[in-house]
């Protein structure tokens, strides 16, 4: 970025409307201060959340405003959309099959982590305790008092993101399985090399940077399991937070694919995957729920439009690819067949579900939720 834009885009940041606790604004704004793009976070209220959804149609963290009016929504695309506007350091991988590789891993993240991340936080009570007080405070026009206010988001966020994600007694220690199991596949990595895919990070290490700050780093219950068990993820964490562009651009970007990343993309192949096809199929099928085993114990949470969506999206980019490139990810994911199945269309695809990027104004009949399913 010239020293012109720079001083540009200090004059007029965006505004990020988010929390500091929050899993998809902290992988925004470790992008954001990576990439030297100038920014205010404004902590979310009632009232400047029903002032997004004037303008986006969407109920969830992070939104951004724009300093020419426009808006820009959902972590994934907004990365898109600045790598467009400011492209230099990059950090999306040239070589098609790592971009590949490294969107596939951003979407594992972004989605499959989510459920533990949940759970870590609003299971354990003294992260509940923790985070339902600090929640509270986002309660300001409310006259109840604060303990009613903290009992609100800690029922709240426990009954939508847990019990309401398909955590129950049966399936609880399966949740835990898919973190410690994430950490144990990120810290020989990580104790290698830099970041995921090489010496520069990617969209993989921002969607990873989501859970693995906000929740696990941050959490006290998973935050003592990060310390025990895997202290190269740790030091990656704290890495991550303290990129720079100047850093960044010092390192290429990746362009062969890692030899260590088996045991990583084994999750994505063996879990995340054939979630992605259950629900898009139950989504097909007009199911609100969708049933479907990992690891032989059998899951059941609500049908979520969004992640047919994240289907799709992989999809398209899988389809893309040049047979050199296709090889090259099949033999990374240790067999054709998972890209196989996944270069094969949902059975009734979510087109449109998420607006091109910038939004101008707001097209929706209703607001929608965090997973795009019509507001209740």
């Amino acid at each position: 970025m010239s020293t012109e834009n720079e001083s540009e885009s200090a004059a007029n940041p965006l505004i990020v409307y988010g929390t500091t606790a929050s899993y998809y604004t902290g992988k925004l704004e470790a992008y954001l201060r990576a990439k030297g793009i100038s920014y205010r976070l404004e902590a979310f209220t009632r009232l400047n959340m029903e002032r997004c959804v004037q303008h986006t149609g969407i109920m969830q963290i992070p939104q951004v405003e724009c300093p020419d009016g426009s808006w820009l929504v959902d972590t994934t695309l907004i990365l898109d959309h600045l790598e467009q506007v400011h492209p230099h350091p990059a950090v999306s991988p040239r070589d098609p099959a790592l971009k590949f590789i490294s969107r596939l891993l951003e979407d594992f993240a972004d989605e499959w982590l989510w459920r533990p991340a949940m759970y870590y936080r609003w299971v354990f009570p003294e992260t509940a305790r923790l985070m339902s007080a600090w929640l509270a405070e986002h309660l300001e026009q409310s006259k109840l008092p604060m303990w009613m206010k903290r009992r609100y988001w800690r029922r709240r966020q426990y009954k939508r993101f847990v019990a309401g994600d398909g955590v129950t007694e049966t399936t609880r220690n399966s949740v835990e399985t898919a973190y410690l199991e994430t950490l144990a596949a990120l810290e020989p990595i990580f104790d290698n090399r830099p970041y995921l895919l090489g010496e520069r990070p990617t969209e993989a290490d921002f969607g990873f940077f989501a859970s693995l700050f906000r929740h696990f780093f941050s959490d006290p219950a998973p935050a003592r399991l990060m310390r025990a068990q895997a202290p190269a993820v740790q030091q990656w964490v704290a890495r991550m937070w303290n990129l720079t562009p100047e850093r960044i651009a010092s390192q290429t970007l990746p362009e062969d694919l890692p030899q260590d990343l088996a045991g990583l993309l084994k999750l994505v192949t063996r879990d995340y995957l054939p979630y992605l096809a259950a629900n898009a199929n139950a989504y097909a099928e007009g199911k609100r729920q969708v049933s479907y085993a990992v690891q032989g114990v059998l899951f059941e949470d609500p049908v979520k439009p969004y992640r047919v969506w994240c289907r799709d999206r992989l999809q398209r980019f899988a389809t893309e690819l040049d047979a050199v490139a296709l090889a090259r990810v099949q033999q990374a994911l240790g067999s054709g067949a998972p890209i196989t199945a996944l270069m094969e269309p949902s059975p009734k695809p979510v087109e449109k579900l998420v607006p091109s990027l910038p939004l101008r104004r707001n097209s929706a009949s209703k607001p929608v939720d965090s997973w795009w399913r019509d507001g209740d």
